[in-house]
This record gives C-alpha cells, sequence and structure tokens, in this order.
C-alpha cells in the first residue's frame, strides 16, 4: 500500500473509533460538549465533501464549511463512514497521472489555489486529524472516554487482522 493509501485508510478507521466511542457515551447529545463536537465533526465532513467534489470536477454547492442545520452523531456517523469509503476507494484506484494533474481549487472564502488531487487528499487527512484532535481534546475536557485511535493503534489493528 502507498503512503497517501495508508493515511487515507488511517483516516477511515480512526473516525470509525471516534464514532464508536462516542455512540458509547450515555445520553451523548445531552452531555456538555456534545454540542461542540458535533460542529467540529459537520466541519469535517461539509470540508471532505468539497474536497471531493473538487477531485470529481464538479460544483459542491456549499457556501459554508459547516452545514445550515446541524446533523445528529448518528447522521454525521453515516456520512463519515459513505465519504470515507469514498476516499479510500478513490485513492486506491487513481492512477499516478491523475493524482499529480494540477487543478484550480475555489475555496468557500473564494481564494482558487491550484491543488493537486494528491495534495487535495493529503488536505482532507491532515484536515480530518487536525480536528479530530479538537474532538479529543473537548471530549477529555467533558469527562467523555476516549478513543485510542494513532498511527500505531491502526497497525496493530491491521496486523492482527491479517
Amino acid at each position: 500500500m502507498q503512503p497517501l493509501q495508508t493515511l487515507v485508510a488511517h483516516a477511515a478507521w480512526a473516525n470509525r473509533q471516534l464514532f464508536a466511542a462516542l455512540r458509547d457515551v450515555d445520553s451523548f447529545e445531552s452531555q456538555a460538549g456534545a454540542g461542540l463536537i458535533l460542529r467540529v465533526l459537520d466541519h469535517i465532513h461539509v470540508v471532505s465533501r468539497i474536497f471531493q467534489a473538487h477531485l470529481q470536477g464538479v460544483s459542491h454547492g456549499y457556501e459554508s464549511t459547516q452545514s445550515a442545520v446541524l446533523p445528529a452523531l448518528d447522521e454525521l456517523g453515516r456520512g463519515f463512514e459513505t465519504i470515507d469509503r469514498w476516499y479510500v476507494d478513490t485513492t486506491t484506484s487513481l492512477p499516478p497521472e491523475e493524482l499529480a494533474r494540477p487543478r484550480d481549487v475555489r475555496f468557500t472564502d473564494g481564494n482558487v489555489v491550484p491543488m493537486t488531487a494528491a495534495t487535495m487528499i493529503l488536505h482532507v487527512v491532515t484536515h480530518t486529524i487536525h480536528h479530530r484532535g479538537n474532538v479529543d481534546a473537548i471530549m477529555y475536557q467533558c469527562g467523555m472516554p476516549r478513543r485510542r485511535d494513532g498511527f500505531p493503534e491502526f497497525l496493530v489493528s491491521r496486523a492482527s487482522a491479517m
């Protein structure tokens, strides 16, 4: 597996770990910090969808990096599963020349930046990791049980699955 594919697979695995931990919190939506966690997760998801559209060469239709209506945890979990699967499949299937092809990407603030497909995918992964860390900090501050989703845990999980 190539490094970019490994990073995307790790991000998808870590997202599953996070949602499993959040589903284990009793009455999650009534917990302190739940609203902020949902906002952060929604932001991650929207940005992932925006860059999916950029990679597909279609309009994304978003004017903001947040949804107008905040989705519930279960809806976000399903959305993450779908978009993560798409990124894993896409990263695996794109030939090197397509990963290296530059395209103009228009951000929601109007800035246009040339990015390759590989750079867009890397942005989505690092953006997700960054904000998953924000969620972890909120979970810690609110006394929620946290998950172990680091790269070493991912590698151990893959090795034990073989």
